[in-house]
């Protein structure tokens, strides 16, 4: 028997993305916390209405505690995501069936494209990883957005 879908069970409620380009002032704590507080602007509601949160990230080392610490997320749940270019549509998805399953009523879903060395161009660009050297200074847009049932 083919799958339904979740199409009439879920619906994004707010979006947010920080625009493209060398953010040399900014690390990526601080984009996300933009993305966060425009998605949540956006949709009316609260950080503390969110049940759990998705953080996809292809940039290696990094955790859930990457997206919690900014954010100042404590007691709800934060899973990390990645899958090549489709890691930001893959947090999106994992916070829609979590939503449709009804584990949870409203989710965040973050992707991060934000790398640490002004040379790497991110996913789009090919081989390389980038150095851990501490330095973010080259960025590709954070989108954020939320889900809830319908």
């Amino acid at each position: 028997m083919p799958s339904h879908g979740i199409k009439d069970q879920v619906a994004i409620v707010g979006a947010a993305c920080t625009p493209f380009g060398e953010h040399w002032d900014r690390g990526a704590d601080d984009l996300m916390v933009q993305a966060a507080n425009e998605t949540l602007a956006s949709a009316g509601i609260e950080k503390d209405d969110i049940d759990a949160f998705w953080l996809g990230t292809a940039t290696s080392g990094m955790s859930g505690i990457t997206l919690a610490r900014p954010l100042q997320v404590e007691g709800k749940p934060v899973t990390r995501v990645e899958n090549y270019c489709a890691t930001g549509s893959e947090a999106l998805r994992g916070a829609a069936y979590a939503v449709a399953s009804g584990a949870y009523d409203v989710a965040m879903a973050l992707g991060v494209e934000k790398v640490k060395d002004s040379g790497y161009q991110g996913l789009a660009g090919g081989a390389g990883s980038p150095p851990t050297d501490g330095h973010v200074q080259h960025g590709r847009p954070q989108l954020c957005a939320e889900v809830r049932r319908e």
